[in-house]
Protein backbone atom coordinates (compact mmCIF):
# COMPACT_ATOMS: atom_id res chain seq x y z
CA UNK A 1 0.00 0.00 0.00
CA UNK A 2 2.98 2.42 1.11
CA UNK A 3 3.42 1.93 -2.91
CA UNK A 4 0.35 3.21 -4.35
CA UNK A 5 0.64 6.16 -1.72
CA UNK A 6 3.76 7.29 -2.86
CA UNK A 7 2.55 6.83 -6.62
CA UNK A 8 -0.55 8.88 -6.04
CA UNK A 9 2.03 11.40 -4.36
CA UNK A 10 4.52 11.49 -7.08
CA UNK A 11 1.44 12.03 -9.60
CA UNK A 12 0.40 15.14 -8.20
CA UNK A 13 3.69 16.14 -7.51
CA UNK A 14 4.23 16.10 -11.44
CA UNK A 15 1.44 17.93 -11.86
CA UNK A 16 2.54 21.63 -11.34
CA UNK A 17 5.83 20.95 -13.62
CA UNK A 18 3.77 19.61 -16.14
CA UNK A 19 1.63 22.77 -15.96
CA UNK A 20 4.77 25.32 -15.87
CA UNK A 21 6.71 23.55 -18.34
CA UNK A 22 4.76 21.16 -20.55
CA UNK A 23 5.41 17.66 -21.55
CA UNK A 24 8.09 18.37 -23.85
CA UNK A 25 10.01 20.64 -21.79
CA UNK A 26 9.81 18.78 -18.83
CA UNK A 27 13.39 17.90 -17.42
CA UNK A 28 14.63 14.59 -15.50
CA UNK A 29 16.26 16.91 -12.85
CA UNK A 30 13.05 18.76 -12.41
CA UNK A 31 11.07 15.51 -11.44
CA UNK A 32 13.60 13.95 -9.04
CA UNK A 33 13.77 17.64 -6.99
CA UNK A 34 10.25 18.00 -7.16
CA UNK A 35 9.77 13.76 -6.08
CA UNK A 36 12.88 14.19 -3.83
CA UNK A 37 14.23 10.58 -4.69
CA UNK A 38 16.82 9.47 -6.71
CA UNK A 39 17.18 8.51 -10.07
CA UNK A 40 17.11 4.79 -9.17
CA UNK A 41 14.34 4.72 -7.48
CA UNK A 42 12.77 6.85 -10.15
CA UNK A 43 13.19 4.25 -12.99
CA UNK A 44 12.54 1.38 -10.42
CA UNK A 45 9.10 2.37 -10.46
CA UNK A 46 8.12 4.59 -13.22
CA UNK A 47 10.37 2.64 -16.22
CA UNK A 48 10.99 6.38 -17.49
CA UNK A 49 9.94 9.48 -17.61
CA UNK A 50 6.93 8.64 -20.57
CA UNK A 51 6.05 6.17 -17.42
CA UNK A 52 5.37 8.97 -15.24
CA UNK A 53 3.90 11.09 -17.86
CA UNK A 54 1.49 8.05 -19.37
CA UNK A 55 0.69 7.56 -15.30
CA UNK A 56 -0.30 11.06 -14.83
CA UNK A 57 -2.67 11.52 -17.94
CA UNK A 58 -4.51 8.31 -16.97
CA UNK A 59 -5.31 9.53 -13.80
CA UNK A 60 -6.49 12.38 -15.53
CA UNK A 61 -8.72 10.79 -17.85
CA UNK A 62 -9.84 7.88 -15.23
CA UNK A 63 -11.63 11.06 -13.25
CA UNK A 64 -12.84 11.99 -16.51
CA UNK A 65 -14.43 9.13 -17.45
CA UNK A 66 -15.95 8.28 -13.57
CA UNK A 67 -17.76 11.68 -14.15
CA UNK A 68 -19.32 10.83 -17.90
CA UNK A 69 -20.05 7.61 -16.65
CA UNK A 70 -22.57 9.43 -13.97
CA UNK A 71 -23.99 11.41 -17.12
CA UNK A 72 -24.69 8.66 -19.26
CA UNK A 73 -26.05 5.77 -16.49
CA UNK A 74 -29.51 6.25 -17.54
CA UNK A 75 -29.63 7.16 -20.89
CA UNK A 76 -30.50 4.50 -23.66
CA UNK A 77 -30.53 6.80 -26.69
CA UNK A 78 -27.27 6.10 -28.76
CA UNK A 79 -27.29 8.99 -30.31
CA UNK A 80 -27.49 11.08 -26.83
CA UNK A 81 -25.13 8.93 -25.70
CA UNK A 82 -22.69 9.46 -28.20
CA UNK A 83 -23.63 13.42 -27.87
CA UNK A 84 -22.71 13.33 -24.15
CA UNK A 85 -19.63 11.69 -24.66
CA UNK A 86 -18.04 13.86 -26.96
CA UNK A 87 -19.25 17.21 -25.46
CA UNK A 88 -18.10 16.30 -21.96
CA UNK A 89 -14.80 14.59 -22.80
CA UNK A 90 -14.26 17.76 -24.56
CA UNK A 91 -15.54 20.41 -21.58
CA UNK A 92 -13.53 17.95 -19.30
CA UNK A 93 -10.26 18.26 -21.23
CA UNK A 94 -10.86 21.88 -21.75
CA UNK A 95 -10.99 22.27 -17.98
CA UNK A 96 -7.96 20.23 -16.89
CA UNK A 97 -4.88 21.69 -17.33
CA UNK A 98 -2.99 18.25 -17.54
CA UNK A 99 -5.03 17.13 -20.26
CA UNK A 100 -5.70 20.50 -22.03
CA UNK A 101 -1.67 20.67 -22.30
CA UNK A 102 -1.63 16.91 -23.61
CA UNK A 103 -3.81 17.06 -26.28
CA UNK A 104 -3.32 21.00 -27.47
CA UNK A 105 0.52 19.89 -27.99
CA UNK A 106 0.55 16.27 -28.79
CA UNK A 107 0.63 16.76 -32.40
CA UNK A 108 3.73 18.78 -32.05
CA UNK A 109 5.26 15.84 -30.10
CA UNK A 110 9.04 14.00 -31.08
CA UNK A 111 9.16 10.49 -32.20
CA UNK A 112 10.38 10.13 -28.48
CA UNK A 113 6.69 10.84 -27.38
CA UNK A 114 5.60 8.05 -29.47
CA UNK A 115 5.04 5.50 -26.79
CA UNK A 116 3.36 7.79 -24.95
CA UNK A 117 0.69 8.92 -27.45
CA UNK A 118 0.11 5.35 -28.13
CA UNK A 119 -0.18 4.61 -24.60
CA UNK A 120 -2.63 7.21 -23.82
CA UNK A 121 -4.76 6.49 -26.50
CA UNK A 122 -4.78 2.68 -25.21
CA UNK A 123 -5.07 3.48 -22.07
CA UNK A 124 -8.50 6.25 -23.29
CA UNK A 125 -9.77 3.48 -25.39
CA UNK A 126 -9.93 0.56 -22.35
CA UNK A 127 -11.46 3.60 -20.12
CA UNK A 128 -14.26 4.21 -22.96
CA UNK A 129 -15.05 0.21 -23.17
CA UNK A 130 -14.77 0.21 -18.98
CA UNK A 131 -17.28 2.84 -18.84
CA UNK A 132 -19.94 1.54 -21.22
CA UNK A 133 -19.42 -1.59 -20.28
CA UNK A 134 -20.33 -0.31 -16.36
CA UNK A 135 -22.83 1.52 -17.93
CA UNK A 136 -24.71 -2.04 -18.74
CA UNK A 137 -24.22 -1.15 -22.81
CA UNK A 138 -23.84 -4.52 -25.14
CA UNK A 139 -21.06 -4.90 -27.18
CA UNK A 140 -22.79 -3.73 -30.74
CA UNK A 141 -23.38 -0.63 -28.87
CA UNK A 142 -20.18 0.10 -27.55
CA UNK A 143 -18.44 -1.07 -30.74
CA UNK A 144 -21.06 2.07 -32.55
CA UNK A 145 -19.73 4.17 -29.67
CA UNK A 146 -15.87 3.05 -30.35
CA UNK A 147 -16.26 4.01 -34.19
CA UNK A 148 -18.09 6.71 -34.01
CA UNK A 149 -15.66 7.95 -31.11
CA UNK A 150 -12.51 6.83 -32.24
CA UNK A 151 -11.73 10.49 -34.14
CA UNK A 152 -12.33 11.98 -31.05
CA UNK A 153 -9.72 9.93 -28.89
Amino acid sequence: MEDNGFIRQAIEDLKPLLIDSGFQNLKLDAILTSLNISKTKFFRYFGSMGGIMELTVYHELSACYRSLALKIRQERNKEHVLYKIIAHRKKFIDNNPILHIYYATKKGFTRRFEPLKKAVVQNENDLLHEMLAQCFYSEADIAFFKQNITNEI
